[in-house]
């Protein structure tokens, strides 16, 4: 199959009548609509704004990644999309040269250029449809190319749940619609008409674009057609929808989607890894059929105060960072008793310090007043023995962990890791474990880790950066005196993540401090809707609304009624990611 035969070019109409693509193809022209139920695609960019759309898209691939190992994958990225604009081969060395930072080029001064572009009219969303076109077109969605994507769209603008709306549209096909439809018109007519059978497909495909994307199409103005349809058409091979039914075309939903499409719902531990009894994912918030997506999230807690059905996914409830969203299930027995000794630990500290005076999250007035009391030191061999245990386990969790996402269980999309506590070492001991193995690049998206049990060395975790292609969040509290006493006794280390900001000059690494929502270690369960919303995370609380995202897209569409140039606000690295 040949992916970077058809080129896709948006139309400039955004009616939903003229919505059917062209569907070309030399291997499956039976399927061509004629000439009267086509649309013309297009983005006709001119010579001048090519050039200046791939010099951006170079120059953004070295402010974000200009470390030695992203080398090959900004060579690729720049080829891929030099070919689908059909720029000349000599561009190549020009745009390379970007990449690697020669010119001191800054990227605004062709924003002015691509949105005076006759196609574009001021409308940058085109221009970030597109290059969510180029970034699946191979059949893959790597990590940095999703990076990419957001930080050119913060460029213009442009909100990311309008990402996140394409990416959508992409999946609604691949994951439901479209391999229902393909069964339809695949199923073979009791009198085995070939001309019949084209006549099925032909109106399959037109009943792709009413029925697969209408929802979509009619909340865009029209705008996301082309990607439903056409972007498909492309990723599949063009005039080729029918092909989802196939061999190849389940090996592509397998690509994106993991193993026989099922995803990490599908993951079975095949033999014990270590210490490990239990590793296994669950669906967060969702129906996982309905719930596929191009970027996935997995949550993982910290430990446990009760063994309901939803210990591990009660802290997540209104986590919304993704459309396809899992937590991991660990070591449940383990987790249940380290929550109880630190209940139980507590409790002998408030009757210590005097029930009215200490509280979990008041512990550090007392403890800058007066210190420990050597009686209180005695009573961390209380949780000492179930910490420890823990800590380990998580560890040997965190490179199973890792061998997942390495053998793409997950498929060829994004994964964003986020943990709080234990949960948060898992996190680390799986980039750790990634770090030092060829491939690694290009998985994870972001890692959040908050109150992580870690040592806080710089160097150690600069080497994660190899690993996320985005940010990586350290989310720490300074009041956390359980993590103190406990990891330092444990590990005799100092350094202790969890309680401090990592000194790093690392762009990628996100200090947060936390103290003002977080006072106590047993806060990060309790107060994770507070959380996700420092660390920009988005919650079910702060989801746009249908009527909110058909504003939002109108917004951007009738941008150039309103003014020529949008206002381009300066962006921070790595801050638009959240």
């Amino acid at each position: 199959m040949n992916w970077n035969h058809a080129i896709l070019k948006f139309s400039k109409s955004s009616t939903t009548e003229n919505a059917l693509p062209s569907t070309h193809s030399d291997t499956h022209s039976e399927v061509s609509l004629s000439k009267s139920e086509q649309r013309k695609i297009g983005l006709e960019l001119t010579d001048v704004g090519a050039y200046s759309f791939a010099a951006m898209i170079s120059i953004c691939l070295h402010e974000l990644f200009d470390y030695h190992w992203d080398k090959k994958f900004n060579s690729h990225c720049i080829s891929v999309l030099l070919e689908d604009l059909n720029m000349p081969k000599q561009v190549v060395e020009t745009m390379v040269a970007l990449t690697e930072g020669h010119g001191g080029h800054s990227v605004h001064i062709y924003t002015d250029i691509l949105l005076r572009e006759p196609c574009i009219s001021g409308k940058p969303i085109l221009l970030v449809e597109y290059l969510l076109y180029i970034a699946v077109k191979e059949g893959k969605y790597d990590a940095r190319m999703r990076v990419l994507i957001q930080y050119f769209s913060s460029l213009f603008n442009v909100p990311v749940e309008i990402i996140d709306f394409y990416e959508d549209s992409f999946v609604q096909y691949l994951g439901s619609d479209g391999k229902e439809m393909t069964d339809k018109f695949d199923t073979p007519s009791k009198h085995g008409s070939s001309t019949k059978k084209k006549k099925i497909k032909r109106c399959a495909l037109i009943g792709l674009t009413a029925l697969g994307g209408g929802a979509l199409i009619g909340l865009t103005g029209g705008l996301a057609a082309p990607l439903i349809v056409a972007g498909l058409e492309t990723v599949v091979g063009a005039g080729s929808i029918a092909l989802l039914s196939s061999t190849a075309g389940t090996t592509l939903i397998g690509s994106f989607f993991g193993a026989a499409g099922a995803g990490l719902t599908g993951f079975k531990m095949k033999k014990r890894v270590g210490e490990i009894e239990e590793f296994a994912f669950g669906i967060l918030n969702g129906n996982p059929i309905l719930n596929k997506g191009l970027h996935v999230t997995i949550a993982i807690s910290g430990w446990l105060s009760d063994s309901e059905n939803d210990n591990f996914s009660r802290p997540w409830g209104n986590l919304l960072n993704s459309r396809e969203q899992y937590y991991l299930r660990y070591e449940s027995r383990y987790l249940l008793e380290l929550g109880k000794a630190m209940d139980y630990f507590l409790n002998l500290a408030v009757t210590i310090f005097a029930q009215e005076v200490l509280k979990f999250t008041v512990l550090s007035g007392i403890i800058a007043a007066v210190g420990w009391p050597a009686t209180l030191m005695t009573l961390t061999s209380v949780i000492d023995n179930p910490w420890g245990v823990c800590c380990r386990r998580a560890a040997e969790v965190g490179k199973q962990l890792a061998e997942v996402l390495l053998s793409r269980k997950q498929g060829q999309r994004p994964v964003t890791l986020i943990g709080y506590s234990m949960g948060a070492r898992v996190v680390y001991y799986c980039l750790r474990e990634m770090s030092n193995k060829d491939g690694c690049e290009g998985i994870v998206q972001e890692a959040i880790l908050l109150g992580t049990p870690v040592t806080g060395s710089a160097s150690d975790w600069d080497n994660l950066t190899r690993v996320v292609s985005g940010r990586i969040v350290n989310g720490y509290c300074k009041t956390d005196y359980l993590l103190k006493i406990v990891y330092r006794t444990t590990s005799m280390k100092n350094d202790v993540a969890g309680l401090a900001a990592i000194k790093t000059s690392s762009k990628r690494i996100n200090n947060v401090d936390l103290t003002k929502i977080v006072t106590g270690h047993g806060d990060y369960s309790s107060k994770m809707d507070e959380i996700l919303k420092l660390i920009k995370v988005r919650t079910l609380n702060e989801a746009p609304t249908t009527f909110e995202m058909r504003k939002s897209v109108s917004e951007h569409l009738n941008l150039a009624k309103k003014t020529k140039i949008p206002i381009i606000r300066p962006v921070k690295l790595y801050d638009y990611v959240g």
